[in-house]
């Protein structure tokens, strides 16, 4: 036997209720439970991705020599990775496995958002590929989780996306209308956690770690690139602790370190 139950809710005008009323949208974008379910939903994807592995219909990618582990995909919430050898039947299992989870989870897959990156692949047997899958053909470096994959961490265009990223977040921030108390809250709390993701897995050179520092302290400061102001405090001492006098602000390169070596 299965019982249904509908919820229902009123609301108060000039503190009376109204009749009550059915819900009938679900969970709202937002919700805090929107996440939870939709990681229930996301694990069908990851028990016929395994399946096929075993029955040897998806050949994933090796990794290691003597004891080689086979990865298949990584999942982030709707961010999805899927690794495999270059075989037709790859792709037919790809494209057989989405539509089968779109029609099994109802959740509609974006094949136009999606692209397929291929490692010493020709180009014309990309563009053959991509276009059973219906989707684009995309280059290394790409995006994945915010951080491109593929990519030379010593070359300084692999990080001039972070750098446009905090210098937009500092735009947005009128500083010369904050007290230095209120520019040092939101340099230790929101513009220190802005690198925490690309320095967790890359080591920064070290001319990066001197812009970073030196937007860091503009900001503090009152100031800009373009509107720089004298520093009556060097920035080693800002970064020092409250103990020895300093204001505690994170040194970059030792939190890098740090995050590297955990």
């Amino acid at each position: 036997m299965v019982i249904k139950q509908k919820t229902t809710a009123s609301v108060l005008v000039n503190g009376s209720s109204t009749d009550e009323f059915s819900l009938g949208r679900g969970l709202r974008q937002g919700d805090p439970l929107s996440p939870f379910l939709f990681l229930l939903a996301a694990e069908g994807f990851n028990v016929l991705m395994v399946a096929l592995t075993r029955n040897n219909l998806f050949a994933g990618f090796q990794v290691g020599n003597s004891a080689s582990t086979t990865v298949s995909h990584l999942q982030f919430a709707d961010d999805t990775l899927i690794l495999g050898d270059k075989s037709w039947a790859n792709i037919r299992a790809m494209r057989a496995i989405l539509l089968l989870f779109q029609l099994l989870s109802g959740l509609k897959v974006n094949f136009s958002k999606s692209c397929l990156v291929g490692v010493n692949v020709a180009q014309s047997w990309l563009a053959e590929a991509a276009s059973v899958l219906n989707c684009k053909v995309g280059s290394i470096p790409f995006v994945y989780l915010g951080m491109p994959i593929g990519g030379n961490s010593r070359r300084l265009s692999f990080w001039e996306p972070l750098l446009n990223r905090i210098r937009s977040r500092l735009a947005g921030w009128s500083s010369k209308h904050l007290s230095f108390g209120g520019r040092l809250i939101l340099l230790k709390s929101v513009m220190s956690s802005l690198p925490l993701y690309a320095l967790s897995s890359f080591k920064a050179p070290t001319c990066i770690i001197s812009s970073i520092e030196s937007l860091f302290n503009y900001f503090f400061l009152g100031g800009s690139v373009d509107h720089r102001k004298i520093s009556w405090v060097d920035w080693n001492t800002v970064c020092r602790r409250k103990e020895v006098g300093g204001l505690g602000v994170r040194r970059i390169r030792e939190f890098n370190l740090a995050l590297l070596w955990k």
